[in-house]
């Protein structure tokens, strides 16, 4: 986890990330494992922050060379209170599960994610 160096009005200098964006990757080794990292980090900011991402892709997730993951790039967030909370909520789980059907196949429904999520089920149909 970065962490913070100085602080100057509205700019927070961080220290270096190890890793890179999602999308610069081939190989992920197990998907499916990076894939549940991602939906439980999700499920943490929308249960313990309530927060909303509201613009989550392959290039805002940081994958770190130990195979965990990193969320970056919130200041566009909503709180889960917000008048289109859901909608973006499922837009930014679909865009991740495009993702991953498209480059590992891995096909989950949105609907289902989305109640793990925000904490409807226990676990994800993985």
């Amino acid at each position: 986890m970065p962490e913070p160096i100085s602080q100057n009005r509205h700019v927070i200098a961080m220290g270096m990330i190890e890793g890179a964006q999602l999308s610069k990757y081939k190989d992920i080794g197990k998907p499916e494992k990076v894939l549940k990292e991602i939906f439980l980090n999700l499920k943490k900011a929308y249960s313990k922050a309530h927060l909303i991402h509201a613009d989550i892709s392959e290039y805002n997730i940081i994958l770190n060379p130990d195979g965990h993951v990193l969320i970056i790039d919130w200041p566009q967030a909503v709180k889960t209170d917000h008048a289109n909370a859901a909608e973006l909520l499922e837009r930014d789980l679909n865009n991740v599960l495009v993702y991953f059907g498209r480059k590992f196949n891995l096909k989950l429904d949105v609907k289902e994610v989305c109640k793990y999520v925000v904490g409807e089920a226990k676990s994800l149909p993985v």
